[in-house]
């Protein structure tokens, strides 16, 4: 891994495959759950915290500077210490065999789509995935897979692609005190995984029933003007993982109709307290929630992925320019489809309560399990150290 820990990786170490043990290397954060600036010891506290708050305006220069030079990110990695690398969405040039997994093809050009519509770009990168150390491209989802193989048409770098969702491990819940009916939204960059629109859906029903609806994020203020006084409703930023389990454990259905994700995590965890969700129907969403068996999916009124699954705006800049201008005004029609589904949990609990049960075969049985997740990496794992 070369950046901040996730949930993703935490889990996946967790859950090594039978006969390999996951060690941490200098190109790993120093703790798996809490990483490290890659900065010297010996620079001063105040100097390393400007050189964070500096990175995010370098990189987008230093990305860009590479698609100019149809030079892919390469990261090396050398070890006599390992036997395989399994790499976090970075491809590396190494002395090892290694996979590699990715959320989405532009990982490797720093999410900027105009890399992947580069031919000479193109030809390099379809150069460095054919390298024979490299002996899977692990996607997150099929879209993924699809995000890629849609830009690099070469039969040699399709055959390496296989679809791993990373695991989730079974919920460790906490005793249910909330009596009433309760909708749950968690998501940083608010309006665009659509925090705003679910609160505008909740509101058109919140009358009606004993029900709740509790959001967590990066609420901006206007929000909390807007929705703040409704007794109803609960906004607040962000809060200690042990009173997220809480809010899991004390909630029925997760509301999460994202516009940005390629990959959203809070999915299968929130599947894994027992929770429906309410998403759409974009990128791979529609691979984490089956619709009407672990939740229901609606027909989104925009989507940030193009027909090919790469980003329908060009840079990341751009992604989110348009992202946040769309989502501050979704459009009516939406907001009462995402009302009625919301409704309809409220008012069929056999539905609510099957969909339930879907939702926990999937994290101790199904797609996101432990035990699928062992199996698979043992044998990508074995077959890439006999190739």
């Amino acid at each position: 891994m070369s950046s901040a820990s996730h949930n993703a990786y935490r889990n996946m170490v967790a859950n090594a495959p039978e006969q390999f043990t996951f060690v941490e290397s200098e190109f790993m954060a120093p703790n798996i759950v809490q990483a490290t600036p890659h900065v010297p010891l010996s620079l001063d506290e105040s100097i390393k915290r400007h050189i964070r708050d500096l990175q995010p305006f370098i990189s987008r220069y230093y990305n860009h500077a590479h698609i100019l030079l149809n030079n892919p990110k390469v990261r090396k990695f050398r070890t006599g210490d390992c036997d395989l690398v399994h790499s976090g969405q970075s491809l590396l040039q190494t002395n090892l065999p290694y996979v590699v997994d990715f959320e989405h093809a532009t990982v490797f050009c720093g999410y900027n789509q105009y890399g992947l519509r580069r031919p000479g770009f193109v030809r390099a990168l379809e150069h460095i995935l054919l390298d024979k150390k490299l002996k899977k491209l692990l996607a997150w989802s099929d879209a993924a897979g699809k995000s890629l193989t849609n830009f690099i048409e070469n039969k040699d770098v399709a055959e390496k692609v296989e679809t791993f969702y990373p695991v989730m491990a079974p919920a460790r819940g906490v005793r249910r005190t909330s009596t009433s009916f309760n909708f749950l939204f968690i998501g940083n960059r608010f309006y665009e995984k659509g925090g705003y629109e679910s609160l505008l859906a909740f509101e058109k029903l919140a009358d009606k029933y004993d029900c709740h609806f509790t959001a967590i994020g990066d609420i901006p203020q206007e929000v909390y003007a807007r929705f703040g006084k409704n007794r109803k409703i609960t906004l607040s930023q962000r809060v200690p993982y042990q009173k997220i389990i809480e809010l899991y454990s004390n909630s029925d259905v997760l509301v999460f109709p994202t516009h940005y994700d390629t990959y959203g995590f809070v999915i299968p965890e929130a599947l894994s307290f027992g929770l429906p969700v309410i998403s759409v129907d974009s990128f791979s969403t529609p691979e984490l929630v089956r619709h009407e068996r672990t939740g229901l999916l609606l027909k989104t009124y925009f989507s940030a992925y193009a027909d090919d699954f790469g980003y329908a705006p060009t840079t990341q800049r751009e992604f989110l320019k348009t992202l946040i201008k769309v989502c501050r005004k979704p459009p009516q029609w939406y907001v009462t489809l995402l009302s009625e589904a919301m409704e309809r949990f409220l008012n069929d609990s056999s539905f609510k309560d099957e969909c339930s049960r879907n939702a926990i075969i999937e994290t101790t049985e199904g797609k996101f399990s432990p035990k699928r997740s062992r199996e698979q990496l043992k044998r990508i794992y074995e077959e890439a150290l006999c190739d």
